[in-house]
């Protein structure tokens, strides 16, 4: 016979896709560790991805995730945030007759291609936040050949200053690039001072030495009412 479907939570409409970002900023601050965080990212990447596709979106197989099966509850347990998201962007959280527990879009809705490409956008960007770069290939996504799935590399030694790195909340991440980024302006703004004053001395120098000089209009020519005035005819040479 046919198996008959409860609901553990009130039914979540498409019209409440609100505040997902919310709980995607909840799973990447939360205290699981950052692999534990990848792996449930790029779990709900992998369903998404599939709602995004107009055609597998119709499939009821591809809108559901089963919360009972034990290699998706080991990536999904460790952020609890990830169930509120899934929820956010249309999901409801049911359990089967045969006790079976899935996250899953009810057939006789209608999903929202462009949400869902909006929420895989989201969850790129967050992958992209957590992902060390060039620190731990184990990272990557498996690639697919025609013998099937290739192994990943086994990960590498990591540098003590690399786990530094990886500690650091993002709120330390932020504040480690804005002071980066003032550094190379203040560098940039220091280089631009010294060329300006290297110029002025050659100028300077050209005026005093060379017999055929002659004051001309320059990008330093100051306007004023209907006449022009040179920054020297006005201040003097000194």
């Amino acid at each position: 016979g046919v198996g008959i479907i409860t609901t553990t939570t009130t039914t979540t409409t498409m019209s409440a896709f609100a505040a997902p970002g919310t709980h995607l900023q909840e799973l990447i601050v939360a205290t699981a560790t950052t692999e534990q965080k990848i792996a449930c990212l790029k779990t709900l990447r992998i369903v998404v991805k599939n709602l995004a596709d107009p055609l597998k979106s119709a499939d009821p197989k591809f809108r559901q995730l089963k919360l009972s099966n034990e290699k998706v509850k080991a990536k999904i347990t460790p952020c609890p945030s990830a169930i509120d998201y899934m929820k956010a962007i249309g999901f409801s959280q049911v359990t089967d007759s045969d006790g079976e527990e899935y996250l899953r879009i009810d057939a006789t809705k209608t999903i929202d291609i462009s949400h869902m490409q909006s929420s895989l956008v989201e969850l790129n960007n967050a992958l992209e936040m957590l992902t060390p770069k060039d620190v731990n290939p184990s990272f990557k996504e498996e690639k697919k050949s025609s013998e099937g799935i290739l192994p990943s590399k086994r990960p590498q030694p990591v540098s003590s200053s690399s786990s530094t790195t990886e500690k650091l909340s993002e709120k330390q991440k932020a504040r480690l690039l804005m002071e980066e980024k003032e550094r190379k302006e203040k560098e940039a703004a220091k280089a631009a001072r010294k060329k300006t004053a290297a110029l002025i001395k050659a100028d300077k120098y050209v005026r005093e030495n060379d017999e055929n000089w002659e004051s001309k209009q320059s990008a330093a020519c100051v306007k004023s009412g209907t006449g022009i005035s040179t920054f020297r005819d006005k201040y003097g040479e000194n």
